[in-house]
């Protein structure tokens, strides 16, 4: 009996030391610790409480911060931390806030200046616990020192200083010509741009144009931007333009114009002859009246219906004139036999015959002996 009440109690006691058994130091989420004197220490009894907080930069978000030691095992953690936001930085003056890694807590920004301006302080600030850390920078404006002088000419206005952006002016004596800008500005890199330009003075050579002779323009002599207009002599064609403009490096602009010989012109024109075939004549019985319809073209000529008679007409007359030229040859041969028989005191019978030769030799001697 006394061994069952033993064997008793020493269950209830094994019992009783499961039940009250102790917890280790409880571990908690990301970025989160336990708060108060809990942190200090190793073991916690049966049924104690403890509580988490978020660590630094860190915010809850949500869920119960506690949790208890039951026989040896802690509750689960339902907390959650996230990191704190800084939200937007204050505005800069002429710069620009660069949030290329974001606003959170532990992340940076960047401050830059737009150009022509100067950043003074510190262009980076970090996201703390209690927001953006450090003061904003300022971006000053940019300021440019005057120019050099120039040895010859002007620029105006004149002063110490001048800001971004600010212009000046330059000019030159009547007999000089600006080579350069007229206008320079204060630049963001602090000096003034373009280059600072010259006063020179231009003088362009006499232009030459070989087979060809000044037309319009100016003379010499050649200032800055003179213009000169040529002409090619007679027989001679341009191969260019004809005007040219005295230039800022003393050149004519452009190149002098060139004349060249016109080549002679070869082409031949071939005259047909004048055709002689005359035109049929048309009989005047076998004339139509039918009236052709209005035509644009104008009509061919018709016959002459006369041609004919004309013709006959023609040959008529060249008969005639045959004829009498025979009857005159023949009259002269009467003539000349007669002569003949006058002087030798021959008769013949046919005084109108074709004279021989010995007739006509024997009338040169008779004529000859009479004497003219």
């Amino acid at each position: 009996m006394a061994a069952s009440f033993l064997l008793l109690l020493t269950s209830v006691g094994l019992f009783l030391s499961a039940q009250a058994q102790d917890c280790s130091s409880p571990v908690g989420g990301d970025n989160m610790g336990l708060k108060g004197n809990d942190i200090l220490l190793q073991s916690f009894p049966d049924g104690t409480k403890v509580t988490f907080a978020c660590d630094v930069g860190y915010v809850t978000a949500g869920g119960s911060a506690s949790i208890t030691c039951t026989a040896g095992d802690w509750s689960s953690l339902r907390m959650t931390c996230k990191r704190k936001q800084c939200g937007a930085f204050e505005d800069v003056p002429n710069g620009n806030v660069d949030y290329s890694q974001g606003n959170e807590f532990g992340d940076k920004l960047t401050v830059t200046c737009k150009p022509g301006y100067n950043l003074v302080g510190n262009p980076n600030i970090l996201c703390g616990n209690e927001g953006w850390m450090g003061r904003p920078p300022v971006c000053e404006v940019m300021y440019c020192h005057p120019p050099k002088t120039p040895t010859i000419g002007s620029f105006y206005p004149v002063k110490e200083e001048y800001e971004y952006r600010e212009v000046i002016v330059f000019s030159c004596p009547d007999t000089f010509t600006l080579n350069g800008s007229k206008s320079l500005s204060c630049s963001e890199s602090g000096v003034f741009s373009p280059a600072v330009p010259e006063c020179v003075q231009i003088d362009c050579k006499e232009p030459v144009v070989e087979f060809g002779h000044w037309d319009s323009g100016s003379r010499g002599p050649y200032t800055y931007k003179a213009t000169v207009t040529f002409k090619c002599d007679k027989g001679y064609r341009m191969t260019n333009s004809a005007t040219i403009i005295c230039g800022i490096n003393e050149l004519w602009e452009p190149a002098l114009p060139k004349c060249e010989a016109v080549p002679a012109d070869t082409t031949t024109t071939t005259k047909s002859p004048e055709s002689t075939t005359k035109p049929t004549a048309v009989p005047a019985d076998k004339t139509t009246t039918t009236k052709s319809p209005e035509s644009t073209t104008k009509p061919t000529a018709a016959p002459d219906p006369n041609g004919g008679k004309r013709l006959y007409t023609g040959l008529g007359v060249a008969f005639a004139a045959i004829a009498l030229v025979a009857i005159a040859g023949g009259l002269w041969r009467c003539g000349f036999l007669k002569r003949l028989m006058k002087k030798t005191g021959s008769g013949r019978g046919d005084a109108c015959a074709v004279p021989t030769e010995e007739d006509e030799v024997a009338l040169g001697k008779l004529d000859g002996a009479a004497g003219p």
